[in-house]
C-alpha cells in the first residue's frame, strides 16, 4: 500500500510539471511550410502542448502526452526516490525532512492546479497531437531543437 501511495503521489506531481504555466523543458518543434502558419510543438518525450493561432496567450495541451510524459517522470522520480532512501536509510532526521519535503511538493503541486485551472481559463484540451498528420498533409519542413531546462 506504502508503494502504491508514492506512485499516485509522484504521478500527481509529474502531471503538475506538464500542466503548470512555466516551461521547465522546452523540447521544441517548428514547422514552415510556405503560405501556412504552424504553432510550435514541445514535447518531452511525447507532445504535450502546443501555442495556439488563434491567441499568443492559449496554449492547446495534449491529454495523452500529458498521461505519457507523466508516467516518464513518475518512473525517473521513482528510481531516484529507490537509491536515495537506500543512501539515507540510517538517518532518522533526514528520511523525516525528506517525506515533508515531499508532502509539501505534492500539496502545492494540488494548489497550482487550483490557481491555474480555476482563473485562468483559455487553454484548450485536445486527447492527441495532430502534427504528424499535419506535416504529412502540408509538406512542411520541420526543424526541431532543444532549448534547454529553464522557466519562462
Amino acid at each position: 500500500m506504502k508503494i502504491f501511495l508514492k506512485v499516485i503521489s509522484f504521478y500527481i506531481f509529474s502531471l503538475g510539471f506538464f500542466l503548470l504555466k512555466f516551461t521547465w523543458f522546452n523540447y521544441v518543434f517548428e514547422c514552415s511550410c510556405t503560405g501556412d502558419i504552424f504553432p510550435k510543438y514541445y514535447a518531452f518525450p511525447f507532445i504535450y502542448k502546443s501555442n495556439s493561432l488563434a491567441s499568443s496567450l492559449a496554449e492547446v495541451f495534449y491529454i495523452s502526452g500529458i498521461l505519457l510524459n507523466g508516467l516518464v517522470i513518475t518512473f525517473l522520480l521513482l528510481i531516484i526516490d529507490f537509491y536515495l532512501l537506500r543512501l539515507i536509510k540510517n538517518k532518522k532526521f533526514i528520511v523525516k525532512t525528506y517525506l515533508l519535503i515531499q508532502l509539501s511538493l505534492l500539496l502545492l503541486s494540488g494548489y497550482s492546479f487550483y490557481i491555474s485551472y480555476t482563473f485562468l481559463g483559455d487553454d484548450n484540451f485536445e486527447w492527441k497531437s495532430d502534427f504528424r498528420e499535419e506535416v504529412r498533409a502540408y509538406n512542411a519542413d520541420c526543424k526541431s531543437y532543444f532549448k534547454g531546462f529553464i522557466v519562462n
